[in-house]
């Protein structure tokens, strides 16, 4: 399996590049990195921007559909990808569980995707895409369509359930990412505690 890490949004909410934030002793964007080095083979970063990234092996590509959200991120990552299997995740997701990321691996072999579905909510962006979805978001992204959950309408999908994810982090802390100035500060905060 490989990792996708989608760190070329625009950030509009947090009104600065979220991947360089710092976080503890480094910063959003590899913090997330090496969460995902122990349980990926290859990591890749779609980024639209260019990125002083301080691990050695990791592939940055752009996005090939400009500003069209974070589907475009799923097919220019799927797209670079040789595995079958990707983890996909936002870059300003901290709180990463190799354990957690391991089950979904598995719960996605024979679909097309393994995604959370905690509370009535998709988590497209902390979930396994195999890359047979691929002509499906170039068809979804040609046609104007830019919102993932349409995908799932189009491939096999299994969901994973908040009784399957609480074992590995009980708050699903998991899925949590930081949007604004004020979530970046109050889970920065809870780093010194």
């Amino acid at each position: 399996m490989n990792g996708i890490v989608l760190a070329g949004g625009l950030s509009s909410r947090m009104g600065s590049d979220k991947a360089s934030l710092p976080w503890g002793d480094s910063d959003l964007l590899h913090t997330v990195l090496q969460q995902l080095a122990p349980v990926c083979d290859t990591i890749i970063v779609v980024t639209n921007r260019p990125r002083d990234i301080q691990m050695p092996g990791i592939l940055a590509v752009a996005d090939h559909y400009q500003q069209c959200g974070p589907l475009a991120g799923i097919q220019a990552g799927l797209q670079a990808s040789g595995a079958d299997y990707n983890f996909i995740v936002a870059c300003d997701m901290p709180f990463l569980s190799s354990s957690a990321i391991t089950y979904i691996e598995q719960a996605a072999i024979g679909y097309e995707a393994a995604v959370p579905f905690v509370d009535g909510y998709f988590h497209p962006l902390h979930a396994v895409y195999h890359r047979n979805c691929l002509p499906h978001i170039d068809r979804l992204l040609a046609e104007g369509s830019y919102r993932i959950v349409e995908l799932y309408k189009h491939i096999r999908l299994v969901q994973i359930r908040k009784y399957e994810l609480v074992r590995f982090d009980e708050g699903l802390a998991m899925l949590n990412n930081v949007n604004t100035p004020a979530e970046y500060q109050l889970h920065a905060a809870s780093l010194n505690r």
